[in-house]
C-alpha cells in the first residue's frame, strides 16, 4: 500500500535503504577504480555524501507523491 500524500510508511523506508545501498555500492566501487584501489577519508567522503542526498531525495519524492503515485497532488 502506498503513503498518502505528506505522510511516509515503513515501505517507503526500506525502499529508501535499498537505493541508498545501490548508490553507496556504486559510488564507492567508482571511487575506488578512479582512485586505484586507495581508501580514506578523502575517498569515502563523496560516497556518504551521494548515499545521504539519494536517500533524502527518494524520501522526499515518496513524502510528496500521493497514494495514486501523483507527484505534488492531495489525497481527495
Amino acid at each position: 500500500m502506498r503513503s498518502k500524500f505528506l505522510r511516509l510508511n515503513t515501505h517507503d523506508f526500506v525502499k529508501g535503504l535499498i537505493v541508498v545501498i545501490f548508490c553507496t555500492f556504486i559510488t564507492g566501487f567508482y571511487q575506488l577504480i578512479a582512485n586505484r584501489g586507495v581508501i580514506n577519508c578523502i575517498t569515502i567522503k563523496p560516497v556518504v555524501i551521494a548515499a545521504i542526498g539519494s536517500g533524502v531525495s527518494y524520501l522526499t519524492k515518496n513524502l510528496l507523491t500521493n497514494s495514486k503515485g501523483q507527484f505534488m497532488k492531495s489525497e481527495r
